[in-house]
């Protein structure tokens, strides 16, 4: 056993010496757990000179929301930012939020749709909710409906209670989409079930106008389709 720990022991100093940004990432993930903050941020800045996509974003966190050290929204846009050009996703929609949001910065959302779009194709439910909201609202960017349902249901199809809601809004409406009240049926049930309160208000407009028989067989599709996604 004794002789195994070595080895062991010895792969880590290996592994640290072949790869230091992951050794100074986890040193500071450590750090934070003891709250050690100040050293945390040197060890990640240490990653993120080397790279480290997850150490940058962890900057921009820590200084947009004040974890351990004093906020400074013009550094946290800085890491995020780099982060970002690594492809950090989180980074990508956090930018679009801030810009957004006008968090640090003057709200812009031309700027924001430009980072929600991209995080959005790189597949992050958020981004594709809030890319969708400002494609049917045409804010930052011309309005369609079109697109906007589009994005609501890439993002519906990733659990997101809010683009379910909102898709089952346009196929009730018949906005950007073919009017389907059995589509809109189904996509409340999913928001509903995804603690989307609005929810419940359409789903009993809607079973007033669909047969009791789509109700069940809806009702058994969407139990099959939560279990199939999680």
């Amino acid at each position: 056993m004794k002789n195994i720990s070595s080895i062991i022991y010895a792969f880590l100093i290996i592994i640290s010496s072949a790869f230091p940004a992951y050794a100074n990432y986890s040193n500071g993930v450590i750090a934070m757990m003891f709250g050690q903050s100040d050293y945390a941020v040197s060890e990640f800045k240490k990653a993120a000179a080397e790279g480290h996509r997850e150490a940058t974003y962890s900057l921009g966190y820590m200084y947009e929301n004040e974890v351990g050290i004093a906020k400074d929204y013009d550094l946290a846009m800085m890491w995020y930012k780099k982060a970002a050009a690594l492809g950090d996703v989180k980074s990508q929609y956090i930018i679009g939020n801030m810009y957004n949001r006008g968090r640090g910065v003057t709200v812009d959302y031309i700027e924001a749709v430009k980072w929600y779009s991209l995080a959005a194709k790189n597949g992050y439910a958020w981004a594709q909710y809030f890319y969708g909201q400002k494609l049917e609202l045409g804010q930052g960017i011309t309005k369609n409906e079109i697109e906007a349902a589009i994005w609501y249901k890439r993002a519906a199809e990733q659990e997101h209670a809010k683009a379910q809601f909102n898709l089952a809004k346009m196929y009730y409406e018949g906005r950007g989409i073919s009017r389907n009240y059995l589509l809109s049926y189904k996509w409340s049930l999913l928001a509903e079930a995804y603690a989307n309160n609005d929810a419940k208000v359409l789903i009993s407009e809607l079973i007033q106008k669909i047969s009791q028989n789509d109700v069940k067989i809806i009702k058994e599709n969407v139990k099959n389709w939560i279990k199939t996604h999680r």
